[in-house]
């Protein structure tokens, strides 16, 4: 009977239903107390267990509940403890834990994606890329009493975060406490993630010495705009090399100094707009030390891309809720926004099922905005409804099994259901005109 009733979620609510099986494999309780246990380095495990923490935490980041209060309201009989000891628990949850959690369960979620898109299109074919880029949580509520007198809320904190363009996933965040530090600062603390052959993509914040010439010693690549303050010395006139989508693209030699006597031989590509950019600038300048047979078009294609994660981030403000106003304490913030990615992960996981069940171009009009409003609506009627023993059979899934499963739950989506309304551009507002009113003439 119970398996009759989720086949009928799965028929009506598909896409909820995906993401509650795939939570069941890469997220069980099981899995979420051994990411705390393995990963935490001063906190203790103590009578509220890291997996009730993230559940209800869940239940605020996806909108089923409006708040964690009213979240913990909810579930107040099983959890045993009282709501000072659920906010003292999630200020403490470190960083470390927090991080791991977003890697953990990236990597398995992406395995998942490649057996249900092997072909999907690279966006440098023959290398691994990857988009680098920061993300500041906005400011809380005052929660904090050394902030109360204070007009402004306290910054939670910042992130970098790393997207992978093939599987469309993030698949790490460095969660950073202090929202004041500047992105390069943090930047240091990344360096043990690169490995030979990646391509990095980042914004001009991240064009430091320190980070390319490490690129370079990883036998990285990088595609990275040119910060102003960044000493590059260009070796010869500007030669065209065609166009890319934007505009114009021309390249020259350059070199590096690493202010220590040491030098690396780079190429500078300009784009010169078609249109200036929102900054009102007419050209950027990309830097890339990839090998000449990679062209300069190309690179500037590929730098072109790195919106994708801004795209990531406005999906999921909009869609979820990873930046709880009222979790001023950073480690508090920082998880409930690393669960807003895990969240967005399992939905660019439904995606790729859609991609598997009615093929590419179709699932790029699916919205994460409907996705999302679909699990929220649905989420507390079907635990009610389902019990959670119905889930354990897709916790041992390998990644080709529950690709299966996903497959076909994918086939039962109404993909109108779920279809993106983009917005047309906006008209220019014109100053309206004055009027000539006889009475007050």
């Amino acid at each position: 009977m119970i398996d009759a009733v989720l086949e009928r979620f799965a028929k009506q609510a598909p896409a909820a239903v995906m993401v509650r099986a795939l939570l069941a494999n890469v997220l069980s309780d099981k899995e979420l107390d051994a990411i705390f246990r393995e990963s935490a380095e001063r906190q203790v495990e103590g009578p509220l267990l890291f997996s009730q923490v993230v559940g209800l935490l869940h239940l605020v980041v996806t909108k089923a509940q409006p708040s964690l209060h009213a979240a913990y309201q909810q579930r107040r009989a099983e959890l045993g403890v009282s709501i000072a000891a659920l906010y003292q628990k999630l200020a403490g949850i470190e960083t470390c834990v927090t991080r791991e959690l977003v890697c953990r369960t990236a990597a398995r979620m992406g395995a998942v994606v490649a057996e249900l898109v092997p072909d999907a299109p690279a966006p440098l074919p023959g290398y691994e890329v990857r988009i680098l880029d920061g993300f500041h949580l906005a400011a809380s509520e005052h929660r904090l009493k050394e902030t109360r007198g204070v007009r402004g809320g306290p910054l939670p904190g910042q992130a970098l975060v790393v997207l992978d363009p093939q599987k469309k996933l993030i698949e790490d965040v460095l969660p950073w406490e202090d929202a004041h530090d500047q992105e390069r600062a943090v930047l240091a603390e990344l360096v043990d993630v690169l490995r030979p052959g990646q391509v990095w993509v980042c914004d001009r914040n991240f064009a430091t010495r320190m980070w390319l010439f490490q690129t370079e010693l990883e036998r990285a690549y990088f595609v990275v705009r040119q910060h102003g303050q960044l000493p590059i010395e260009g070796a010869g006139r500007l030669l065209k090399q065609g166009r890319c989508e934007t505009g114009e693209v021309l390249q020259q030699p350059a070199t590096l100094s690493d202010g220590h006597g040491g030098q690396m031989t780079l190429r500078r590509v300009v784009v010169r707009l078609d249109r200036s950019n929102a900054s009102g600038d007419k050209e950027i300048a990309i830097l890339t030390n990839l090998p000449a047979e990679v062209a300069a078009a190309a690179v500037a294609e590929l730098y072109h891309t790195r919106w994708s994660i801004e795209a990531a981030f406005g999906e999921m403000t909009l869609a979820l809720r990873g930046e709880i106003d009222t979790l001023a304490y950073p480690k508090a913030a920082l998880l409930g926004f690393a669960l807003a990615v895990v969240t967005y992960n399992t939905l660019g996981v439904v995606r790729a099922a859609t991609a598997a069940a009615y093929g590419v171009e179709k699932a790029e009009q699916v919205s994460t905005y409907y996705l999302a409003n679909e699990v929220a609506t649905v989420w507390e009627g079907m635990e009610i409804a389902v019990e959670g023993a119905a889930w354990d059979r897709f916790a041992d899934l390998p990644p080709p099994a529950l690709a299966v499963e996903l497959k076909r739950f994918a086939q039962n989506l109404h993909l109108r259901r779920y279809q993106k309304h983009p917005r047309a551009p906006k008209k220019p507002r014109t100053a309206p005109g004055q009027t000539h009113d006889p009475y007050t003439a």
